[in-house]
């Protein structure tokens, strides 16, 4: 009796301490929750950057880098002369100035993907989101072209912005933005972007004929082809995502343009004839969509902007020459122009700035209006850059008559 009773007790303690034991309970409310917690953190996440400010930060992290740097070095000449901080800021200014270099040569890239909050629900970079980066590039490549300008007071106004999309830049795809200056002419400097990607280091081993360069002749170096892929769900330009809508132009590398047509440096006349050469010109470069290093052509932006101080315009010519910008050197042996080399009219370029690099004053004038004063036949700045002069007036014959064409469009 004794040990039944035992036993009876030891189960009863047994059953009374598992009941003790908390068991997880599962409701559909606080499943529903966690569900919905965890969704807005993802959608957080994937729209990172576009959190508030996050646009502006981009756009000014050049502006911010360079403060930075300047406020570093003031720091490090806190305890020494005004003599050598003059000549240690001028130094350190004058290294910033792109001198020597060719305005029609200099290429600025930048680099980005095509991140979710940037794409549209066809699973590619939304067409606004071009104006959108193209914002980031101009004022890194503004910055890096023109710091002189900055440092005056001056600004750049943005007048016309023309679009031309080639082919679709998947989503999560890499890609490049290439600004270059295409022409000048007394207010407007033109600028082209060149947004590219870059195809999958796969498709380099397909067998095919050789991509073709911008200008239609062959690059040895470039492995690419430039064939659609018999997979229609295969982007040449990188990711592997399907193509949702066709391209513009085929992609035909045999295609020839109309011999009728005529080309830029024959059109003489009226709008229509600038606007067709415009439209002809765009239509032979749509039809092979490779860059020279082989990269895919996915957009083309031309950007009309002009040079202000306040409200007056700067001619395009001043403001370059000012930077340092000229031709290269002819000759049997070209002269290499740099900072430790300046070109001749560099001397006049460091009188405007004077010894104090921090006292901007009489560059300012000139930007304000002084040049107007100065004769034309010592206009010392279209002559550092008369040797650009034929190379200037082929750019301007196209980006001017796009101009013009838009122009034209007003009175339909």
């Amino acid at each position: 009796m004794f040990a039944d009773g035992f036993l009876k007790d030891t189960i009863m303690d047994a059953v009374r301490s598992l009941a003790r034991v908390p068991t997880p309970r599962f409701s559909a409310g606080s499943l529903g929750q966690n569900l919905l917690r965890y969704a807005i953190v993802l959608l957080l996440l994937v729209n990172a950057r576009s959190w508030p400010f996050t646009w502006h930060f981009r756009v000014f992290r050049p502006v911010i880098s360079l403060r930075f740097q300047w406020y570093l070095l003031q720091l490090r000449l806190l305890f020494k002369s005004k003599r050598v901080k003059q000549r240690v800021k001028a130094k350190w200014l004058g290294d910033l100035c792109p001198v020597g270099l060719d305005p029609l040569e200099l290429v600025h890239t930048w680099k980005s993907w095509a991140s979710p909050d940037d794409s549209d629900f066809n699973l590619h970079l939304s067409n606004s989101c071009y104006a959108k980066s193209l914002d980031c590039v101009r004022l890194e490549a503004a910055l890096k072209c023109f710091p002189t300008l900055f440092r005056a007071g001056g600004w750049m106004a943005l007048g016309a912005t023309h679009y031309n999309f080639l082919r679709e830049i998947p989503i999560l795809s890499p890609y490049e933005v290439r600004v270059r200056i295409a022409a000048w002419d007394n207010k407007w400097v033109y600028i082209v972007a060149r947004y590219v990607t870059h195809p999958r280091k796969k498709s380099k081993k397909n067998h095919g004929p050789k991509a073709l360069a911008a200008n239609g002749s062959a690059n040895d170096d470039i492995q690419t082809s430039v064939t659609p892929p018999k997979d229609e769900n295969t982007h040449i330009g990188g990711a592997p995502y399907p193509v949702l809508h066709t391209p513009s132009d085929p992609l035909d590398p045999d295609a020839k343009s109309d011999p009728s047509t005529p080309t830029p440096s024959t059109v003489v006349g009226s709008t229509d004839d600038r606007a067709h050469t415009v439209a002809s010109a765009l239509r032979r470069t749509s039809q092979v969509h490779v860059e020279p290093d082989g990269a895919t052509l996915n957009c083309v932006i031309v950007n009309a902007l002009c040079f202000k101080i306040g409200r007056i315009t700067i001619p395009p010519a001043l403001a370059l020459a000012v930077e340092g910008f000229t031709a290269p050197g002819t000759g049997s042996e070209p002269a290499s122009y740099s900072v430790r080399n300046p070109p001749p009219f560099w001397e006049k370029v460091q009188e405007l700035k004077g010894e104090d690099p921090m006292d901007l004053r009489k560059l300012q004038a000139m930007y304000a209006g002084g040049w107007r004063a100065v004769p034309e036949s010592e206009r010392w700045w279209e002559q550092a850059l008369a040797g650009l002069e034929e190379r200037r007036r082929a750019g301007m014959e196209v980006v001017g008559a796009l101009r013009q064409g838009m122009e034209g469009v007003r009175s339909l």
